[in-house]
């Protein structure tokens, strides 16, 4: 929108460089503004690299592989929702310097209102690790898993983020620079429900060649199945409003199965009140030692930083 031609007034003509300098810096702030924003509203974005992830070709059930075999008429698949997915890749930032490709990395998944840990990117990076964080929520807007459903826009459950998850994964393992089998899903509320969809071994995994080798579960929404063919670890929060523990022992009741990997299920003390646990935010505890401690060690364990150098 062009500004009228109209002569400045006294003081504005005293100022030049000043209002030049206000200007300048009001539209940076709102440029960064609005790119953080638009994805996950995490500040180091600016150090990672924006990224398109194809997703994979839908799989076939084996319902509809049947019915195709009998000729029989069947409905086609939904492909609406299987379009790229927004993400940014972050290189391994270890202090150390010994942190050499092939890197081991992490795909990491937001919770429902697109929001993961930034602290946790700096974290794993500073670990040696390779960390390629999607965003489910921008690739499918119709899916509002934070909201209530309707109607007019159905939802699909976990399973499209699990499936963005696999895309991911497979992205990954084609990057020169990263051990196509040295790779984890990290997933934080929401998302760490989606990412042990990813793992489920009845679930699209099984449809494709890579595998993720472990999976981490922050603060995680125990509506998926368990019965997974890679080992997991899931923390915590006592007495959190949003991802009940009690959800996650349920289910481990339920589908841990003779044969399966392991689940291991840490629930950790939380000392701030009540009132501040009623948010999908980041808690203090969530990157505590105690806490930062228990995956790291655990992702060591899994084997998949053997590679990363060690002083």
């Amino acid at each position: 929108m062009e500004l009228p031609m109209a002569r400045p007034s006294k003081a504005l003509r005293a100022f030049p460089h000043v209002l030049i300098v206000t200007i300048a810096v009001a539209l940076s702030v709102g440029t960064v503004t609005t790119s953080t924003n638009a994805f996950a509203q995490t500040p180091t974005m600016q150090s990672g690299q924006p990224v398109t992830v194809p997703s994979l070709p839908y799989p076939k059930s084996g319902l509809r592989q049947r019915l195709i075999a009998a000729g029989k008429a069947i409905p086609n698949v939904d492909e609406s929702l299987q379009a790229g997915i927004p993400a940014v890749y972050f290189e391994p930032a270890a202090g150390n310097g010994n942190a050499k490709p092939p890197y081991p990395a992490v795909v990491a998944l937001p919770d429902c209102d697109n929001h993961f840990p930034e602290t946790w990117i700096t974290i794993l990076r500073q670990s040696g690790y390779a960390v390629l964080l999607i965003s489910p929520p921008n690739a499918h807007p119709t899916q509002d898993y934070c909201g209530g459903g309707e109607l007019q826009t159905p939802k699909h459950g976990l399973s499209y983020w699990a499936f963005d998850a696999i895309s991911a994964l497979h992205y990954l393992a084609g990057v020169k620079s990263i051990a196509p089998n040295n790779i984890a899903v990290f997933g934080y509320g929401y998302g760490a429900g989606a990412a042990q969809l990813a793992i489920y071994r009845d679930g699209h995994a099984k449809h494709y060649q890579h595998r993720f080798k472990a999976l981490v579960g922050l603060r995680p929404q125990c509506m998926s199945e368990m019965d997974n063919f890679v080992p997991s670890l899931l923390v915590a929060v006592k007495n959190d409003p949003f991802n009940p523990p009690a959800w996650c022992e349920w289910r481990m009741d339920r589908d841990l199965y003779n044969g399966r990997e392991l689940v291991r299920f840490e629930v950790v003390e939380n000392s701030e009140m009540i009132e501040k646990q009623t948010t999908r935010k980041t808690l203090q505890i969530e990157n505590s030692p105690l806490v930062v401690s228990l995956v790291t060690d655990f992702l060591s364990a899994m084997g998949i930083s053997e590679n990363i150098g060690r002083n």
